[in-house]
């Protein structure tokens, strides 16, 4: 009976792991984060760095949650020797919940994920769907915002539709997950050539003197490390889907190092992009920095930032929905939530019970207008459990020594 037990299939190998992890952290944030990390560090030089930290203490994080602790990589013939503390320690759909219910018990797991269900996720994936939306719009709308039943409309449609992609075949889930991903990487390759087109003219005013007007204050600082942080949100995601991974010891440390080192050099020259035909004054005032430096130098054909702003928005909500499912689903496993979400599609092999919970869960949190309150409480949420998380690594470490870990992030 054992061996007929209906499980999740293992369909993710290294190039899906990639595009999940690209696609979810590339979202929405790019083209909104920049505003919020200008206006609190007041100098180019500063906000720069910023990117490049929180790239760098998400890649940390990943690291952390992966268990990737001392390695051998060998680029040219691709030996490498990875041992995973969580990611492979505790293969299961879940992520964070897992790691939690194994270091801490039971109630830690349970606190997370209703935060997870209630505020976090439905909260987030609102919010990337009406700013598609947005940008879907705009172009029918020039120079005014698009009515809020439009918006609405449009958003909860785009959630439908993924809801239903993500019910049917993990295949065509990912299929179109790589597909948003080239979309998107093309729309910020497309604003870093343009940039570097710019550089190239001689736009270069703005790089004269990158550390004029820095502001040093700590409050300030840490609302730029807030804004910097939000768009690489997602980093931890890839871990949620562990159980259908192909040799998940191989692809999940290659798909953090590849996709978050792939996030940090495209964030990093956007913003240079950005920066070379707006002034800190300018990026401020923006409602939307994409769109005001493409309407700098494309003029009529800024349309074209819409779409990539649009596949940007559907990316992240596709790929969250495909990950965070799978924490819903190991909740259920456990008890923590009702055992109807645990069933799986028999025909498609999709947890599809949890899919359509968050889809709904999500359309929901469309009739909050303003879904910023919502989204500054899952950040909180989301960093308080992350550090519980990592705390956890560290936890294990003592209570479980016997537990062999031929390799360790740090000694």
């Amino acid at each position: 009976m054992a061996e007929n037990k209906i499980k999740l299939e293992k369909n993710l190998n290294l190039l899906n792991g990639i595009s999940i992890l690209i696609g979810v952290i590339i979202g929405s944030g790019i083209f909104i984060s920049p505003k919020g990390v200008i206006s609190e560090t007041g100098s180019i030089g500063l906000a720069l760095i910023i990117w490049v930290l929180c790239g760098i203490i998400s890649m940390f994080g990943a690291i952390s949650y992966a268990g990737i602790l001392k390695k051998k990589i060998r680029f040219l013939n691709l030996k490498k020797i990875f041992f995973l503390e969580l990611g492979c320690m505790i293969p299961k759909a879940g992520g964070e919940y897992e790691y939690l219910m194994v270091s801490f018990g039971k109630l830690p797991g349970f606190l997370f994920i209703w935060t997870f269900t209630i505020v976090m996720i439905p909260a987030s994936f609102a919010l990337s769907a009406l700013i598609f939306a947005d940008y879907a719009l705009q172009p029918f709308y020039d120079g005014c915002n698009a009515p809020f039943f439009s918006r609405v409309v449009l958003a909860a449609c785009s959630i439908m539709i993924l809801t239903y992609i993500n019910s049917i075949s993990v295949k065509v889930t990912n299929f179109c997950q790589n597909i948003f991903t080239i979309g998107k990487v093309l729309g910020l390759l497309v604003i870093i050539v343009l940039g570097a087109y710019s550089l190239y003219m001689g736009r270069t005013e703005n790089f004269q003197n990158p550390f004029e007007n820095t502001q040093l204050n700590p409050g300030k600082l840490a609302l730029a490390f807030y804004a910097g942080m939000y768009s690489y949100s997602g980093w931890s995601f890839l871990n949620y889907v562990v159980e259908e991974i192909k040799n998940p010891n191989r692809v999940l440390p290659l798909s953090i190092f590849i996709g978050l080192g792939i996030v940090i050099v495209i964030y990093a020259f956007a913003n240079i992009a950005y920066f070379t035909l707006l002034t800190p004054k300018e990026m401020i005032e923006s409602s939307a920095v994409a769109f005001t430096f493409s309407e700098k130098i494309l003029n009529q054909y800024s349309w074209v930032v819409s779409i990539f702003v649009s596949l940007s928005s559907l990316g992240y909500i596709n790929g969250a929905l495909f990950s965070a499912s799978r924490t819903i689903f190991g909740a259920a496993r456990n008890s923590h939530m009702p055992s109807v979400l645990a069933l799986i599609n028999i025909k498609f092999l999709t947890p599809i019970t949890s899919i359509i919970f968050m889809g709904i869960a999500s359309l929901i949190c469309l009739i909050i207008e303003d879904t910023f309150v919502l989204l500054k409480l899952t950040m909180l949420s989301e960093y308080i459990f992350i550090g519980g998380t990592v705390g956890g690594l560290l936890w294990l470490r003592k209570k479980q020594p016997e537990t062999i870990r031929p390799i360790k992030v740090f000694k």
